[in-house]
């Protein structure tokens, strides 16, 4: 089966990736990224990689109504998601379709940029990191969420090995490829070559309730590049690696409640004179 680590998805994918990996996961990482930035009234904030847009709406309301917000995605599909939500209380939020390496925001234009998951998927990330300084205040500063290594995140971890043991490793290659930049020297490596001189870092781990996994597993798979090959398996193999993730994650249960930790780095920059 066919590998797929591209997330350019069509317009069904990036409304699934709505529905089902947002409200679960990446908006709760998105929003405490968000927090994590500090954005105060009257700030300007893109965010960068916005995909439907959790972080620029959570930016939004901190900013307020004399505040701005952006969001630029490469993907066009995911920018039509964002705009067909509904408006939220605070900036009004304009979306772009662009590059990060090509920002549509004037020269140290933004308070504060912003980019949840994203720049683990940048082969060439010094020219998108170049453009971040390149729109950001002196005095402003570029916030990351990055995740930790997939062995610190045992659901995304169970989830991988079962699809690579049941389906095959080249499925399983689309999500692990979201663990492809959790290394923290590498992390600081990177960002001090793009010239950052102020560089913090933060383990952010948060307890998720999650929905039923017998039904979230396969609606999760559907949503990442990895629901292709999933969905070519026999249902027999499809039901294994369901079993699999379910029974791995069965000892984060109690009392009918599923709550499983994820982990991620937090990290704020400052570019240096």
């Amino acid at each position: 089966m066919t590998a797929s680590t591209q997330w350019q998805l069509a317009r069904a994918a990036a409304e699934k990736y709505q529905t089902v990996l947002t409200p679960v996961i990446l908006g709760p990482f998105a929003e405490a990224l968000v927090d994590f930035a500090h954005l105060q009234p009257g700030e300007t904030a893109v965010d960068v990689g916005c995909g439907t847009g959790a972080a620029a709406r959570r930016a939004a309301g901190l900013v307020g109504e004399t505040g701005q917000v952006a969001g630029v995605d490469v993907n066009a599909s995911m920018i039509e998601v964002a705009q067909s939500l509904p408006a939220v209380p605070g900036a009004t939020i304009a979306w772009h379709v662009a590059n990060a390496a090509q920002l549509p925001q004037a020269d140290q234009s933004v308070d504060a940029v912003l980019c949840a998951q994203v720049l683990q998927f940048m082969p060439e990330k010094q020219p998108a990191l170049a453009d971040m300084q390149r729109v950001v205040k002196p005095s402003g500063r570029v916030a990351f969420s990055l995740w930790m290594p997939i062995e610190d995140n045992p659901y995304f971890f169970a989830l991988v090995d079962a699809v690579a043991r049941h389906v095959g490793a080249e499925t399983a290659v689309g999500l692990r490829a979201a663990f492809a930049f959790s290394n923290q020297d590498d992390i600081y490596a990177v960002l001090q070559m793009a010239g950052f001189d102020q560089i913090e870092i933060e383990i952010r781990q948060i307890e998720l309730p999650m929905p039923e996994l017998t039904q979230f597993v396969p609606r999760h798979i559907g949503a990442t590049p990895m629901g292709v090959g999933y969905n070519q398996a026999a249902t027999a193999v499809q039901h294994a690696v369901v079993n699999d993730v379910c029974e791995k994650m069965a000892r984060f249960g109690a009392n009918g409640r599923m709550q499983i930790p994820f982990r991620s780095h937090m990290i704020l920059c400052k570019k240096g004179n």
